[in-house]
């Protein structure tokens, strides 16, 4: 029979994890003496726990060995070769999401330092009713607003447009239980033709806090956090759950240009 430290040192592991294994049922001593409560290991024990050790390398938890012993595993080839293909699947399922989070932490790293956005006084205006012929996107869809938008511009000349005002629309709508869509468009006529394909909806008319963002659109969140946190309070104004929009005049430059504005309508209480 072998001791603990015996079967510890067999394996390059020490007491304390031998007595781990021991307490959650995983590793079991072939014996323990009545008087003095010692641990005593068969020869045989040792290939099994070079098994779990070996399993453990591999990435494999505790928990997992712990079931594939139970059932037998650690002794059947078959039962291990099934096991392993199983933690393959997960290993490589766990990489491909840190793979994605990594690209995601890359890419923020990767942009020029952002600027908190400054400070604004909102202007309170009132808009009347306006009809809007776009494209749809929700948040259950596939893609990102930024390819609704790719989608979009080519069937602009689709739509039988006002003339005034010249710029589009990005348009988010509330949606039952807090879901929203959102939709880019132009403004038409009342009776404009509904193209194929598109959506329409209606801006309804009442008071909006106008807001301007500066730059890239990617940084738009920003501006709207800094409006609803702070701007907005600080001018005593409300806002309320309803149709808010983006409008993308002359001043808009492009998606990434630095000196683009964006108008940013946030509908008010009455």
């Amino acid at each position: 029979m072998l001791t603990i430290g015996q079967m510890a040192r067999c394996h390059g592991l020490t007491t304390k994890t031998l007595r781990h294994y021991d307490s959650i049922g995983l590793f079991t001593p072939a014996l323990t003496g009545r008087d003095n409560g010692y641990r005593y290991y068969s020869p045989e024990q040792i290939v099994t726990l070079g098994r779990i050790v070996w399993l453990r390398q591999l990435g494999m938890s505790l928990e997992d060995i712990r079931t594939l012993a139970d059932q037998g595993g650690l002794d059947s080839v078959l039962h291990m070769q099934q096991s392993l293909q199983e933690h393959a699947r997960q290993l490589e399922s766990e990489i491909a999401r840190s793979q994605k989070v990594l690209g995601h932490l890359q890419r923020y790293l990767a942009q020029p330092q952002r600027q908190i956005p400054t400070p604004q006084t909102p202007q309170k205006v009132f808009l009347a009713t306006q009809r809007i012929i776009g494209m749809a996107w929700q948040q259950d869809d596939p893609g990102s607003i930024a390819e609704l938008w790719q989608r979009f511009e080519p069937r602009e000349q689709e739509i039988q447009r006002l003339a005034e005002p010249v710029g589009t629309y990005g348009i988010c709508q509330p949606l039952e239980d807090g879901q929203w869509r959102y939709v880019a468009g132009l403004p038409v006529a009342a009776d404009a033709p509904l193209v194929p394909g598109m959506v329409e909806l209606e801006i309804p008319a009442r008071h909006y806090a106008r807001v301007e963002h500066h730059g890239a659109v990617a940084t738009l969140p920003e501006t709207f956090r800094a409006a609803y946190s702070e701007w907005l309070p600080a001018a005593g104004l409300m806002p309320i759950e309803a149709i808010e929009f983006e409008y993308t005049g002359e001043r808009f430059l492009g998606p990434l240009h630095p000196d683009s504005v964006v108008e940013l309508y946030i509908p008010l209480k009455a």
